[in-house]
């Protein structure tokens, strides 16, 4: 793995890192400027390009921002921006702005407005603000559908029975027919169902999502309440109506999922894995045969064992923040035409403030398989020919692998 800063400056606090790829090959990083993990006393939302496949950037761009004459002024602060790039090469660039300046205030109506920024020249120019007329929710997240269709998921938060002090997080989908000029929702993604291992209530929060073959979309979820692992849940009608979230194996998931599909079909996540007082980047890879296990009707047998024993998935440590105050694992990723991925992440680790760091990850540095497929092969066998049954195993995979078209998209491959 090789690791990479995007950007540094040790005067600003850089944060909560996106990216995406433009058919032309060009990397587009966007993160946000302050001072502080909030957005105090100015904001700014930035972009930078990377014309080598992140091995150097470009200059910083600013796309919007609040001085801060106008936040004192009840103009807003900028919050979490992402990206995603188009199949006809345009960017979407979204950002939620803050419209409250207390936590209290953030539980009242109408404390934000998400708005939609457009580029169709690789990110050298942007054009916006557009007011998608989302107010309710914050830290939004982005893709395009294979139809053509725009989705945002976005967290909701409300006052519980005793105000701050028990508050609810809600998950929540819209969706865009026409390119983002117009929104239906929200759709909510419910509660899990039975109780939580403590009290208080459920807080899913800062969704992702990825787009299955046969159309079916799947949300990877962090969850704040119960705090031992990240969910996901199953839309069959296009993101209208969500399952019942189901546990996944994304543990202690307690930052922003970045998710995707691989050019092999699995299903990438990379997450704040918060263990402790440490903050680290998590990269989760995942089958599609395993994102839809636990969801009822989508097994072929619906036992009651647990699935989790025979998981085709595999994590993998990509950073941890050494700092004596970390704060890192807002992350985004793609996959470069090697096969490669190039993951952002903003972390403070040996620097006064958090900057963007870029890794450039092979599948070697966390599974030693030919992609498609999550395998295992237990270190036992009668004859003592372990290892050559392994090696037929990688021979019959990568022989799968070599027959793909590395050119053939699939739905939300980043």
């Amino acid at each position: 793995m090789q690791t990479i800063t995007v950007s540094r400056n040790d005067d600003i606090y850089e944060a909560f890192a996106d990216i995406a790829q433009t058919p032309n090959g060009t990397l587009v990083c966007t993160y946000r400027e302050s001072i502080c993990h909030s957005a105090r006393p100015w904001s700014k939302v930035i972009v930078r390009r990377s014309f080598d496949r992140g091995l150097s950037w470009g200059p910083r761009q600013v796309v919007v921002e609040r001085t801060r004459e106008e936040s004192e002024a009840g103009k807003g602060r900028l919050n979490c921006s992402r990206i995603t790039a188009c199949a006809d090469g345009t960017l979407l660039l979204i950002v939620d702005l803050l419209w409250r300046d207390t936590f209290a205030e953030y539980l009242e109506p109408n404390m934000c407005s998400n708005l939609l920024f457009r580029s169709t020249d690789s990110g050298a120019t942007w054009q916006g603000p557009e007011e998608t007329g989302i107010s309710e929710g914050i830290v939004p997240s982005i893709k395009e559908l294979s139809d053509g269709r725009l989705i945002v998921g976005v967290t909701e938060q409300w006052p519980g029975e005793k105000g701050e002090e028990d508050f609810i997080e809600t998950q929540t989908v819209y969706l865009s027919e026409d390119k983002g000029n117009n929104w239906e929702g929200p759709f909510k993604i419910p509660d899990p169902e039975g109780p939580k291992i403590n009290e208080g209530p459920w807080r899913l929060n800062e969704g992702d999502f990825v787009e299955l073959d046969d159309g079916a979309l799947v949300c990877y979820i962090r969850e704040d309440g119960e705090r031992v692992c990240g969910w996901k849940s199953l839309s069959r009608d296009g993101g209208r109506t969500w399952s019942r979230p189901q546990r996944t194996q994304m543990m202690h998931c307690l930052g922003r999922p970045s998710a995707g599909r691989l050019r092999s079909g699995e299903i990438a996540v990379t997450y704040r894995v918060a263990c402790g007082l440490s903050t680290s980047l998590g990269l989760y890879v995942e089958t599609p045969a395993e994102a839809l296990k636990g969801f009822a009707g989508a097994m072929a047998s619906e036992t009651q064992e647990d699935y989790r024993a025979d998981a085709e998935a595999r994590f993998a440590f990509l950073d941890n923040d050494r700092s004596v105050s970390p704060d890192s694992g807002y992350s985004g990723w793609v996959q470069l035409d090697d096969g490669d991925l190039y993951v952002v992440n903003y972390v403070t680790d040996d620097a006064p403030r958090a900057f963007i760091r870029g890794y450039r990850v092979g599948r070697e540095d966390w599974y030693l398989y030919p992609e498609g497929a999550i395998d295992y092969s237990p270190p036992f066998d009668r004859e003592g020919k372990y290892y050559e049954s392994a090696q037929e195993m990688a021979r019959k995979q990568q022989a799968v692998a070599d027959a793909r078209d590395p050119k053939k998209r699939v739905a939300t491959q980043k």
